[in-house]
C-alpha cells in the first residue's frame, strides 16, 4: 500500500475503503472489520510508513469519524479478553484495550488474555 504516510486524511480514507461490511448487530462481522483495519494500520507501522503514535491518531479519527468503526472498535473491546491474542496485531489490541479503559472495564494482558 503506498501512500503520503503523514497525510491521516489520505489513510484513514484507505482504511475506511477497505473496511468490510460490520452487518447488523453481528459481533463477527464486526469484530473482523476492527481486525483488518487495525492489521493494515500495523503493516503501516512494521513498513515505516507511521509510527505508533500516528496509528492511534488515525484510530481515533476513524472512531471519532466512521460510526462502523467505532462500532466494530467498540464489539472488539467488548470482547476482546475471548479474542485470540494473536488475532490482533500489536496496535490493534493496544486500542481495543484503552477503549476497555474508557469503558471503566479491566485491561485484558496480551500475554495470556486474561482481565488484569
Amino acid at each position: 500500500m503506498n501512500m503520503n504516510a503523514k497525510d491521516p486524511v489520505k489513510i484513514y480514507t484507505t482504511l475506511l475503503k477497505h473496511m468490510p461490511s460490520i452487518g447488523l448487530l453481528s459481533r463477527k462481522k464486526r469484530v473482523k472489520a476492527y481486525i483488518k483495519v487495525v492489521n493494515m494500520t500495523q503493516d503501516m507501522i512494521d513498513n515505516d510508513e507511521i509510527d505508533s503514535d500516528e496509528a492511534l491518531f488515525i484510530l481515533s479519527i476513524m472512531t471519532k469519524k466512521s460510526h462502523c468503526f467505532r462500532k466494530a472498535g467498540m464489539m472488539t473491546a467488548l470482547n476482546l479478553n475471548v479474542i485470540p491474542a494473536g488475532q490482533i496485531k500489536a496496535i490493534g489490541f493496544q486500542y481495543a484495550n484503552e477503549m476497555r479503559q474508557n469503558l471503566s472495564l479491566p485491561a485484558v494482558d496480551h500475554a495470556n488474555s486474561d482481565p488484569q
